[in-house]
Parts: structure tokens; sequence; C-alpha cells
């Protein structure tokens, strides 16, 4: 699930995201490219559920997230991320092991996509067409809906929907549909920005877990 989560999280980041095909869904986006850049950190709880349509079942957990420039560190209930600007540290609590990593760059085609969220926009930027599906209320917020199609008819994906507050050009979720049949979805809640963050949140500490499997795999 970590791959998936991580693949997702940088939505509150902002890389540039241009899209294609219909003029209004563009508007949109630039604005919340505009915003989310503008933002020197952003803080975040969020809930993350996959589904599988064909074994019907589904799976829920929550986190916090938070970004300063190019550094992030996510907490979820059975991980922990922190990237220093540098390596991606992932501390898994069930199995006590930590797995150092350099950031891969992502493209589409292969799981690099989903496990580097610093460069997430710059896949939709040129490889995602989008469109303005409706503007609702949800939850008393009004919303635009916005789907992303994949112009690689070969991709693994056939829709991502983003779900913005039409207020402050904040992402309120993202639904990834899988052609696999899985579904990713992303809830945010408790969205803050431009609040402090000490440096020392995005530096991990190896020397607090002793006891746990080290593998450095900057190679």
């Amino acid at each position: 699930m970590k791959k998936q989560i991580t693949f997702i999280l940088l939505f509150l980041m902002g890389c540039q995201i241009f899209a294609q095909n219909d003029p209004q869904a563009k508007t949109i986006l630039e604005k919340v490219n505009a915003k989310n850049k503008s933002y020197k950190t952003i803080k975040a709880d969020f809930k993350f559920t996959t589904t599988s349509a064909q074994q019907n079942q589904s799976n829920s957990e929550s986190g916090k997230i938070m970004f300063k420039g190019e550094k992030y560190h996510a907490t979820m209930t059975n991980s922990e991320i922190v990237f220093d600007g540098k390596s991606v540290y992932t501390y898994l609590h069930k199995d006590n092991e930590i797995n150092i990593t350099k950031p891969k760059p992502s493209t589409e085609k292969d799981e690099s996509f989903m496990s580097n969220p610093r460069d997430i926009f710059k896949v939709y930027d040129k490889d995602f067409k989008s469109k303005l599906i409706k503007q609702d209320m949800v939850a008393g917020i009004p919303t635009y809906e916005i789907d992303l199609y994949p112009i690689d008819l070969k991709s693994k994906y056939s829709r991502i929907r983003m779900e913005i507050n039409k207020n402050n050009f904040q992402i309120i979720s993202i639904k990834v549909f899988a052609k696999d049949g899985m579904q990713y979805f992303l809830e945010f809640s408790n969205f803050s920005t431009n609040t402090e963050i000490a440096d020392t949140e995005f530096v991990f500490d190896t020397k607090k877990y002793p006891n746990a499997e080290v593998n450095d795999m900057r190679f």
C-alpha cells in the first residue's frame, strides 16, 4: 500500500499540471497549481482506501502528511516515510525494517510512477487529458469534479478523478481507477498551509530504531 499512497500524495504539492482539451478544466487546474506552488509548507490528515472490485475487498489506512519545499514526511498506522531531499526512508512497523532508497524519476509505465510523489504532476502535464465533469456541493462546500484520462491507451490507469474546493482551489479528494479493477481513494482533512515546520521533521534518525533491520538500497 505504501507505493500507492506515495503515488497520490503529491497532488498536494505544486508541480505543473496542464490540462488538455477542456479549457475550463485547464483553467481550474492552473489555479490549483499556482495556489499550491505559493505555499511554503503544507500539512494535512488523510484517509487512504483501496478497493478491489474483483475480490470485493476494501482496506483503509489513515495518516498525516507534511511538505516543506522538496521534502516530505508521511506518518501512517503501519509505516513512516521521510524524504530529506536526497534519500527516502521507509520504516515498516510490523517488520521493524528500514528501507533507504533514492527517489527515481517517475514514468507512468513502471512502478516508480507510484513511488516518487515529487514527480507526479510532471507525468500529468504531458500524459493526461482532462475534463470538467460537474460542479457540485459536497458537505456544504462548492466543488469542481475533474477527470484525467491517460493519452497512452496502454496505461495501467483508466481514469483519475479529482474533487477540488471552488473557494480556495485545494484538492479535497483523488480517486484512481486502475484497469485491473483496483481503485485508490484519498481524502484530505485538516488542511493547513504556511505553518512553521522544523527541519528536523524531515530527518530520519535510524538510531531511534536500534533493533531495526536496515536495508540501504541507494546504489
